[in-house]
């Protein structure tokens, strides 16, 4: 079992995090993670000029393991403008 801690990044800011989670392993802390992510989708896509949402999961000792991001990204065609 390890203590995994989640930092999030949203149109609010950067939400440091201060609490930890334990879990049995990193795989079901990845999870939890990317629940996370698509919770934060759900409750609101990113807006410019902040066009990404994202959970980096940190270990024990708040280290970076891995960052799940969501980018929404615009592709005008046929000359448009958006």
């Amino acid at each position: 079992m390890g203590r995994f801690y989640f930092k999030i990044q949203d149109q609010d800011g950067v939400l440091q995090p201060d609490r930890g989670f334990d879990f049995e392993n990193l795989d079901e802390a990845k999870g939890e993670a990317k629940t996370l992510l698509a919770e934060m989708a759900i409750d609101g896509l990113p807006n410019e000029p902040i066009d990404t949402i994202s959970v980096e999961l940190q270990d024990a000792n708040r280290v970076p393991i891995v960052t799940f991001r969501l980018v929404l990204e615009a592709i005008p065609h046929g000359g448009q403008e958006l």
